[in-house]
């Protein structure tokens, strides 16, 4: 009976301390992870900020268009 107490004390030593070294680097797994994410989220959001602006300028470029266009019409009319 002392043998396979002995036994089951040893095997519980064993994987207690497997587990310690393995919790050590899944942590560090899980941070790297983790800043690689966060770092994706903040490159997807910097893009699309970027379109954004991209976009609203090129509304405004059109607007400019189409109000420039007018006021050459309404030049060219009154004369």
């Amino acid at each position: 009976m002392k043998k396979i107490l002995l036994c089951l004390a040893v095997a519980t030593s064993f994987i207690a301390c497997d587990n310690a070294a393995n919790t050590a680097n899944d942590a560090k797994d899980s941070l790297d992870s983790i800043a690689n994410e966060k770092k994706e989220n903040i490159d997807s959001s910097a893009e699309q900020r970027k379109e954004t602006i991209d976009s609203t300028t090129e509304n405004q470029k059109e607007t400019l268009d189409r109000m420039d266009s007018l006021n050459k019409r309404k030049d060219s009319v009154s004369q």
